[in-house]
């Protein structure tokens, strides 16, 4: 006679079978170890979070702890984050208050971003740059056969913006030019559309909402965004309780 089963065999047999829906830790990847200690040397305190990549949505951050409500998950120092005032302090700081008209809080973000790229291994942001995605799925990134291929509304947004994109980029190539002196290749190479691209994006993708104090050397449009490296790692599921 065959023994039945209970209640604690059959859940073993459900683990057994979503084991591989599990999210992976992927805290031991060197690109995440280096982001580790660049935090540290900027006062970020440890937290039981760590990079992981989960089934359906890809790179996130898990927890090694049960979390309650209302605790702090993770506190980022001023000194971890990028903001204007990081672009003013900068190398690009004095051309910036040379511009006229003013720049863009999102110009001055991504036109950082891009020296900083450019710069690799002298970058003081290298540990963080070198997280990033290499490429982006957004609208404006679609080749035009693609965005032929979407719902009017779809293509009709995708095309607005990528103009708005390439305006942006228009617009500020004369600015771009006035920071020759602060590269040994020619300013344009380094300013390309594709490289201008992916700073825009990752502004546009990742970016959390502070409000910074208003820079007089920048435009009047609302500075509001920053990018905070490892909280940026934060991912979510619609099906997750």
């Amino acid at each position: 006679m065959q023994r039945r089963r209970g209640r604690t065999e059959r859940a073993r047999k459900r683990r057994r079978r979503s084991s591989g829906s599990r999210a992976v830790n992927e805290s031991y990847r060197s690109e995440f170890i280096e982001l580790r200690k660049w935090l540290k040397e900027r006062k970020f305190e440890d937290t039981d979070l760590v990079p992981a990549s989960f089934p359906g949505t890809g790179r996130g951050l898990m927890s090694k702890a049960s979390l309650q409500e209302g605790q702090v998950m993770i506190s980022l120092p001023e000194s971890c984050l990028l903001t204007t005032d990081t672009v003013i302090r900068s190398s690009l700081g004095p051309y910036i208050k040379k511009w006229k008209p003013p720049v863009s809080p999102l110009l001055a973000l991504c036109t950082f971003l891009v020296s900083e790229k450019h710069a690799g291994c002298r970058s003081l942001w290298k540990s963080y740059l070198d997280i990033l995605p290499k490429s982006y799925t957004c609208p404006v990134c679609l080749e035009p056969e693609v965005v032929d291929l979407l719902p009017s509304p779809l293509k009709a947004k995708a095309e607005e913006q990528r103009a708005r994109v390439q305006d942006l980029f228009t617009s500020a190539r004369g600015f771009f030019s006035t920071l020759q002196p602060l590269f040994a290749e020619p300013v344009d190479s380094v300013f390309s559309y594709r490289a201008f691209l992916w700073a825009w994006c990752t502004v546009n993708t990742r970016a959390v909402y502070l409000r910074s104090r208003r820079q007089e050397c920048l435009s009047a449009e609302p500075d509001t965004c920053a990018l905070a490296p490892f909280l940026d790692l934060l991912n979510h599921s619609p099906h997750v309780q």
